[in-house]
């Protein structure tokens, strides 16, 4: 029997709060819901909800949500609760502790990385065949 997995997030997600191309933000930002960062953004981001770093998107942050889709530029530290993906174009560059990870071919990623989910973190995978 299959199991069914969860629907990845994609950059086209619905959003209920959308930082826009020409907006530059510093400071903090506390969300329940998911949100986009089309422009640029420095200091800290807390969802509950997902976060999508659009191509055009810049965040030097610490991060934290439940899902994150990155096809800009993500740099600090980031706390997934389940899944990161990184697309083609993304660059990610720091420390990040996620459930699941997901990098296209095309796409960078230089830092650390924890896997939590299913286990406890740095726990040991099965042996690729």
């Amino acid at each position: 029997m299959l199991k069914r997995r969860d629907v990845p997030l994609n950059e086209n997600a619905p959003v209920n709060t959308i930082i826009g191309r020409s907006t530059r933000i510093k400071g903090s930002l506390v969300s329940e819901e998911s949100l986009r960062v089309d422009g640029s953004f420095e200091g800290e981001i807390t969802t509950a909800g997902d976060i999508i770093v659009g191509a055009t998107g810049e965040v030097e942050a610490t991060v934290t949500a439940r899902n994150c889709c990155v096809v800009g530029k993500l740099r600090g530290k980031a706390e997934i609760t389940n899944r990161m993906e990184i697309l083609a174009k993304g660059v990610v560059e720091g420390d990040i502790q996620v459930g699941e990870l997901a990098v296209e071919k095309g796409a960078v990623f230089c830092g650390n990385c924890t896997v939590t989910k299913g286990g406890d973190a740095g726990e040991q995978g099965a042996p690729l065949e």
